[in-house]
């Protein structure tokens, strides 16, 4: 590097008062500091800078040139600096945050849209991963807020009761189901409307299928559970899908809602961190933002 930043201020500050005594009052040096400063550059660059004239100075076409560059390092070095100093308060960042799909798509929307409006200079990345994946992932610093099902052992993350994710079954209204609770086992003898292969909830339900030694018949895959439902309500499957969601379309789709009988499908939600202290501020203004809905933290010994 053939100069630094206070070289530059320097030389700006010379450009701009058409003196080196100017450029010295500014910058609270002496004269022969500046002329130094400024020699130095010319014999780096091995050209001048400036023409010395009986009433002060004024740059050459070379001194021109560098002057419009060096107003663009020093101007993008202050910005660098004013974005650091906010994101060393916690003023701005970008919080890494996983969850699963019920959360994406019943909660994070209300959740995260209120806090993004009133933090506009912190950004969130959000990722549907199952709950053993959230988990390993904030073990080894690769995301700064988890939200897990209680099934998953969260051994050494703090963590807080978060939402309720209950699962049901909607199914068409013609399907021959008389029960009002139904076991996977029986669900699996239905061809399924699914959630695309890489979501979370899709995978953790291939996991229990295989635990039963079934495959899932799954006819054709959705992004959204409104398009799910309107695939059930016209007959083309069956689906597993959150309360929350069968609750709201089936006010305007018509299908029948189905409880699970088995434990996995009633289950709690947990927002999990690794260590609250350790965050970025602009992660715990996030986490503050998101404990407000139950404000319950519980020791690692808790089940």
């Amino acid at each position: 590097m053939k100069f630094d930043l206070t070289d530059l201020r320097i030389f700006l500050a010379a450009v701009d008062n058409g003196s080196f005594s100017a450029a010295a009052a500014e910058n609270n040096i002496v004269v022969a500091a500046v002329s130094a400063r400024v020699r130095r550059l010319e014999e780096a660059f091995r050209v001048e800078l400036f023409e010395r004239t009986g009433r002060g100075i004024r740059t050459t076409l070379a001194g021109d040139m560098f002057a419009s560059h060096a107003r663009k390092i020093v101007d993008d070095a202050r910005r660098v600096e004013s974005e650091l100093d906010e994101f060393a308060e916690g003023r701005s960042g970008r919080v890494r945050l996983l969850s699963n799909t019920n959360m994406l798509a019943e909660h994070m929307p209300r959740a995260l849209g209120t806090f993004l409006a009133a933090n506009p200079d912190i950004s969130v990345d959000v990722s549907d991963r199952p709950s053993h994946e959230v988990v390993t992932m904030l073990k080894n610093g690769e995301a700064d807020i988890g939200i897990v099902a209680a099934s998953a052992d969260m051994t050494g993350l703090e963590r807080w009761h978060f939402v309720p994710d209950r699962l049901v079954l909607i199914a068409p209204r013609d399907i021959l189901i008389t029960q009002a609770s139904i076991n996977y086992a029986r669900i699996l003898d239905f061809p399924m409307i699914g959630m695309p292969e890489t979501v979370a909830l899709s995978q953790f339900l291939v996991r229990l299928a295989r635990e039963l030694g079934r495959n899932i018949k799954v006819r054709m895959r959705m992004n959204g559970f409104e398009g799910i439902a309107r695939m059930v309500e016209s007959g083309a499957g069956v689906a597993i899908v959150p309360d929350s969601a069968a609750q709201r379309y089936r006010k305007f789709i018509d299908f029948r809602i189905l409880e699970i009988g088995e434990a996995w499908a009633d289950r709690m939600l947990f927002l999990c961190v690794r260590h609250e202290l350790e965050l970025p501020g602009y992660a715990r203004r996030l986490l503050t933002h998101l404990k407000r809905y139950p404000p319950t933290r519980l020791d690692d010994d808790d089940s």
